[in-house]
């Protein structure tokens, strides 16, 4: 008894091992694609995999650990992501100043803002020779008046010691552009149909 207990207890043991053994793993290689550059791609990408997944369970982790500053960094990348969406371009900004400027045909010329007037029909006379520029600050847009149009090839205008520093863009700056809105634009326009001029020449009835 004692030997076939024995017997049947190897028995056992060999047969596990060896279906153990024999077993293919779940995610095994099949041995034709072994040291080909197909075997090398997927340990490449199990990396990379791997190290974004500890990374995500790392942020969680501390996410947990620091609920608050956690919660004002998600509020400040999404109020980012945000205000890059909506950075105006060049063109929207041309756009505006059309808009504006067929807004003002629909009232009398008396009644016209004198300013309103005076900054769009400079800005026109900019876009005609090319001047106009935008700096793409990511979360805002500067439109800016350049010396000479990117035509020009006198050497003032090619010298990169005589062109504008970006230091001095505030200088020249007309606008800027911060969720999707041109704020001094909108400024000029809020009484563009109110004449400060018309009514200086009126005297009330003795």
């Amino acid at each position: 008894m004692i030997c076939v207990r024995r017997s049947n207890k190897l028995y056992s043991t060999v047969v596990g091992s060896s279906s153990l053994k024999q077993t293919p793993s779940r995610f095994s290689f099949p041995e034709r694609f072994r040291g080909t550059i197909v075997e090398r791609w997927k340990q490449y990408w199990e990396s990379v995999a791997k190290d974004y997944y500890e990374s995500t369970v790392g942020i969680g982790t501390y996410a947990r650990a620091n609920p608050i500053k956690s919660s004002l960094a998600a509020v400040t990348a999404s109020c980012m992501y945000y205000c890059a969406s909506t950075n105006p371009d060049e063109r929207s900004y041309r756009s505006e100043i059309l808009d504006c400027a067929n807004t003002m045909l629909y009232i009398s010329p008396a009644v016209r803002n004198p300013s309103t007037v005076e900054h769009l029909e400079y800005i026109e006379k900019c876009y005609n020779v090319g001047v106009v520029k935008r700096l793409n600050l990511l979360l805002f847009s500067v439109i800016w008046i350049d010396e000479f149009n990117d035509d020009i090839q006198a050497y003032k205008a090619n010298c990169k010691y005589l062109k504008p520093s970006i230091f001095s863009i505030h200088q020249r700056a007309v606008d800027i552009g911060f969720l999707n809105v041109w704020w001094s634009l909108k400024k000029i326009m809020v009484d563009y149909d109110v004449n400060p001029e018309e009514w200086k020449d009126y005297k009330e009835p003795a």
